[in-house]
């Protein structure tokens, strides 16, 4: 039949499902999922067993665990909104949070992104529990933000925040909100 061999048809077959399947199924199937996730009034997510902060209601949570009494799960925290990024991350740091400043930019230099630089003076930040950090404007090939460092309980608290000139005007209320409700928690006896 036109030259064509029978033996050919199962594997063309296979081939153009395969490709029906990665074309057409699997993008409808994710269109389909919603990834928002956002934050409700009041819920904190938890950086460590002891260490959690409130996100901004209505900014997405990309990565990290929500407080509840049924787990105890903690990890690196990043959520969004407005065209702003504020991730936390966390590990063991005994120093102050000038220390740990330093070595967030020594290091992110040298292997995230060889363009970051802080520039600007650097502040003094106190959460509404008191725990004193600083603060540091950078700025980047991958865009500018605000990089901060405390020093909890034996654990170092990087935050960034980055986004668009124009989103990080508007969300610096968010940010500073978000940062300022840092505070240790007594989970074990919740």
């Amino acid at each position: 039949m036109l030259g064509l061999d029978r033996r050919t048809f199962p594997p063309a077959l296979f081939v153009v499902a395969i490709f029906v399947v990665l074309t057409v199924i699997l993008p409808r199937v994710d269109a389909a999922i919603g990834w928002d996730d956002p934050v409700l009034a009041g819920e904190q997510l938890a950086l460590t067993d002891s260490i959690v902060f409130t996100p901004t209601t209505g900014w997405d949570v990309e990565a990290g665990f929500r407080v509840d009494d049924e787990s105890r799960r903690s990890g690196d925290a990043t959520v969004a909104g407005k065209g702003v990024t504020f991730q936390v991350s966390s590990d063991t740091f005994e120093g102050t949070p000038d220390e740990l400043l330093d070595q967030v930019e020594k290091v992110t230099s040298r292997t995230d992104d060889p363009t970051f630089r802080v520039d600007g003076d650097r502040t003094t930040l106190t959460t509404t529990s008191g725990e004193s950090g600083v603060a540091q404007p950078y700025s980047s090939v991958t865009g500018d933000g605000v990089v901060a460092a405390f020093v909890i309980a034996g654990r170092g608290l990087k935050i960034t925040a980055y986004g668009p000139p124009a989103q990080m005007t508007a969300a610096v209320d968010n940010i500073q909100t978000m940062i300022a409700s840092i505070r240790t928690v007594d989970r074990n006896n919740s």
